[in-house]
């Protein structure tokens, strides 16, 4: 019997096939690769030789942004055209569910989840999916929407108190309401990944967003562009040092992640 919230996670993004929740990708599907790699030196990722899998891939346009890796496959919901332009002899994509991964055990060198871990509808399923097929020695790469701030005290009023339903506010797309947006922190990404079994974390910030996980309002379709525009400059005096000590503090966390 199909799941239903998987289901309805399909015909959300099937209505809404932009990414427009990724620091890493624009509505436009521009790939920022220069953030994307200074991400991955900072958290010592290596893609050299990997088998990669990416879990909710999306449009797969991120696989364009490896080329020594020894294999890329995409796993999303849907399936979508982009996939066959993008298919080659070392980039490939299924379809399928991050609860009910269609891998073989220790399958994978690296698992990417680029903001979609929010939207799993059981995280610690797919967590334990995620241990499963990771190699030994893999690693973890995610990119999640983080709500230990005060984007997260305006996510919980705003769902408590009747202005959205549960798990559907976010700051991005000027407010609209998301299909299954986590409540997520670090804290609970941690305490889903050990209870998996894994143990070592390890957690970037990201100082661009630093003015909307602490003022979600610059934002709000209301707000007017000047007015968010200074209010985002004066954040960028403040940004880099906040995120060092509190790296929550942003609207996105960055993670690598081992057994």
């Amino acid at each position: 019997m199909p799941n239903a919230k998987i289901e309805r996670l399909k015909k959300f993004y099937q209505r809404n096939k932009a990414l427009v929740t990724s620091p890493f990708i624009d509505s436009e599907l521009n790939v920022n690769n220069l953030l994307f790699q200074r991400v991955r030196k900072t958290l010592s990722i290596n893609f050299q030789d990997k088998r990669i899998i990416d879990l909710g891939c999306g449009t797969g346009v991120l696989s364009t942004l490896f080329s020594d890796h020894r294999h890329y496959t995409g796993i999303d919901l849907n399936k979508r055209q982009d996939f066959n332009m993008l298919s080659d002899k070392k980039t490939s994509f299924v379809q399928g569910n991050a609860v009910e991964l269609p891998f073989a055990t220790d399958s994978a060198d690296v698992v990417i989840c680029m903001d979609s871990f929010e939207h799993f509808p059981n995280p610690q399923q797919a967590v334990l999916e995620i241990k499963r097929i990771l190699d030994r020695k893999g690693v973890v790469f995610m990119s999640v929407p983080t709500y230990a701030n005060v984007a997260g005290m305006v996510k919980w009023w705003s769902e408590e108190y009747g202005r959205y339903q549960k798990n559907t506010w976010a700051p991005f797309d000027f407010w609209k309401s998301e299909e299954l947006e986590h409540f997520i922190t670090p804290i609970k990404i941690r305490n889903f990944f050990e209870r998996a079994g894994f143990r070592s974390f390890n957690i970037m910030g990201y100082p661009s967003e630093v003015v909307v996980g602490l003022f979600p309002w610059v934002w709000h379709p209301k707000i007017q562009g000047k007015i968010a525009a200074l209010i985002t400059f004066l954040f960028r005096l403040i940004a880099e040092p906040v995120c060092k000590i509190w790296p929550a503090s942003s609207l996105h966390t960055f993670w690598k992640i081992e057994k």
